[in-house]
């Protein structure tokens, strides 16, 4: 009995628990390589200090700020609506910090009377690779979040939160086999009832993030000092990666939820190959999403020293 039950004790209680230790691991490694300051003489350029000081500031306070909302709002709703709305509430309240610790600030790499002439593109200070990876998350979850709105079905309260499928048994009798079709619900699936407000919640939070990174990028500074421009450049570039990343913590959580409903369903009555294997996959996505949700937190945490290396 105990070698029967050794292996299937790891495989439900011991895979997960490595699994959650390998990625506990590997964020803490990458939080120590991103823990580095943006380094510069402070006493020349006291203005670019309060800069870096504010915008920190305002970060951490937006962090704080969105655990309480993220769990505030995963409370409203009727059947865990709140849940697929969180994320996107939680996101807008980071970015939003974001924007107000630069606007209170925004003129501290400005001398008055100095200018130079200088034309800057909201690309310049993107992180390529993150917004490679937010951009096919964001993909992904369109058409997650499109094939559960358009098979989902109205569930007793009249709710688009259910998932309906015809199996087809083959039954043996006296007389031979015949074939038996019987209809299968299961329920809460994400239908529309869970998507629509996960939509607009992703579109408001997308909006948001754009006009973060204009803002960014626009912010005025004396183009003539070139020191100063190396600083305030890496500053636009850490701040453009808050943004980003905070958009990318929004996109990965929420279709990390959306995968792990939709396969809990979609495997609760698996009648055929094809929906148990949809289901592994969704589980699979909702995995990946995960450990994506959990680097993008670090980065979110640890905003490191704004170099143009890949984050």
């Amino acid at each position: 009995m105990s070698s029967v039950l050794s292996p299937l004790t790891f495989v439900f209680f011991g895979l997960p628990l490595t699994v959650v230790t390998v990625l506990l691991i590997a964020a803490a490694v990458l939080a120590v390589r991103r823990s580095r300051a943006i380094t510069f003489d402070e006493e020349r350029y006291p203005g670019l200090a309060a800069l870096r000081r504010a915008t920190l500031r305002a970060r951490y306070v937006g962090i704080a700020g969105s655990v309480i909302v993220f769990f505030v709002v995963a409370t409203l709703g009727r059947f865990g609506q709140g849940l697929f709305i969180a994320p996107a509430a939680a996101g807008a309240v980071v970015i939003s910090a974001i924007l107000v610790g630069q606007r209170l600030t925004y003129t501290r790499a400005r001398t008055e009377g100095i200018a130079g002439v200088e034309r800057r593109e909201v690309g310049d200070y993107l992180p390529a690779r993150l917004v490679t990876i937010v951009a096919a998350l964001l993909l992904l979850l369109v058409v997650v979040a499109a094939w559960t709105t358009l098979v989902a079905t109205s569930d007793e309260s009249g709710l688009a939160r259910a998932f309906t499928h015809s199996c087809t048994a083959q039954l043996w009798n006296q007389t031979g086999h015949h074939e038996e079709v019987h209809v299968s619900t299961s329920t809460p699936f994400p239908g529309g009832y869970y998507t629509a407000g996960t939509a607009i919640g992703i579109l408001a939070v997308l909006a948001l993030a754009w006009v973060g990174l204009v803002a960014t990028t626009r912010r005025p500074r004396n183009g003539a000092d070139l020191e100063l421009v190396r600083v305030d450049d890496a500053l636009r570039r850490q701040t453009a990666e808050g943004i980003v990343t905070a958009f990318g913590l929004v996109v990965a959580t929420t279709l990390a939820g959306l995968c792990y409903a939709a396969a809990v369903t979609v495997g609760a009555e698996a009648c055929t190959t094809a929906y148990g294997l949809g289901s592994w996959a969704l589980a699979a996505v909702a995995f990946v999403s995960l450990a994506l949700s959990l680097r993008f937190a670090v980065i979110v945490l640890v905003p490191g020293d704004g170099s143009e290396r890949a984050s």
